[in-house]
């Protein structure tokens, strides 16, 4: 038996469940010997600030699924387990795994990102980007009802659906690429290497787009 579970519901409106809730659910999980799988196909990577989103809830989950951002735009998918015994040679098979192409970008991407994250530029990217997304949320009440997210994996919750359209075509319009997420939030996911000269200009053109509406 297994729990399956996404730390921060991207798709579902960038919402992240309570850390105290989700240690909670660990505890229980192994006190009952029940597996613990965490999704961190869009949390991984640095994305949500650790590595991995389940050090942030400092939590150690039995598996791990990781893609996306680990190839930095390269197809790859990895799966992470403590479970040293739970697969043996021919168990398992894959139509991109292993291939060249794909382990030597993600080696690269880590490499790059962890270099930055020990220089500390991907902090200072989140904490700034942060600041621009609270200014905006202040400013504009009368279309949003709240920031959500962690690290540059963020979002904010329109004050409905209708709302969220609007802000999605106009943002486009003004060249800033912008994703629907769950009912009602209009989600952003910057480049990790951003630089803050890239974020002033991302948040120039989406507040000129908001001033449309």
């Amino acid at each position: 038996m297994a729990v399956l579970i996404e730390l921060v519901q991207g798709e579902g409106g960038v919402e992240p469940f309570d850390k105290h809730e989700v240690q909670q659910l660990a505890e229980y999980l192994k006190k009952h010997q029940i597996l613990l799988i965490v999704d961190e196909v869009q949390t991984g990577v640095y994305r949500t600030g650790k590595f991995l989103a389940s050090q942030l809830y400092e939590i150690e989950p039995d598996i791990i699924t990781l893609a996306k951002g680990l190839g930095g735009g390269v197809p790859i998918g990895a799966v992470m387990t403590r479970l040293k015994d739970i697969f043996v040679p021919g168990d398992h098979g894959s139509t991109f795994g292993g291939n060249f192409l794909s382990t030597r970008a993600g080696l690269s991407v880590l490499d790059i990102l962890e270099e930055q994250d020990e220089q500390g530029k991907i902090a200072q990217a989140q904490l700034y980007f942060e600041e621009k997304l609270s200014a905006i949320m202040a400013q504009y009440t009368s279309l949003f009802d709240r920031a959500v997210g962690l690290g540059l994996m963020r979002g904010l919750r329109a004050r409905d659906s209708q709302t969220q359209s609007a802000v999605l075509d106009a943002a486009f319009d003004a060249g800033v690429i912008v994703l629907k997420a769950g009912r009602n939030t209009v989600r952003f996911l910057p480049s990790l290497t951003i630089t803050q000269a890239e974020i002033d200009e991302g948040f120039i053109r989406f507040e000129k787009a908001l001033n449309t509406l």
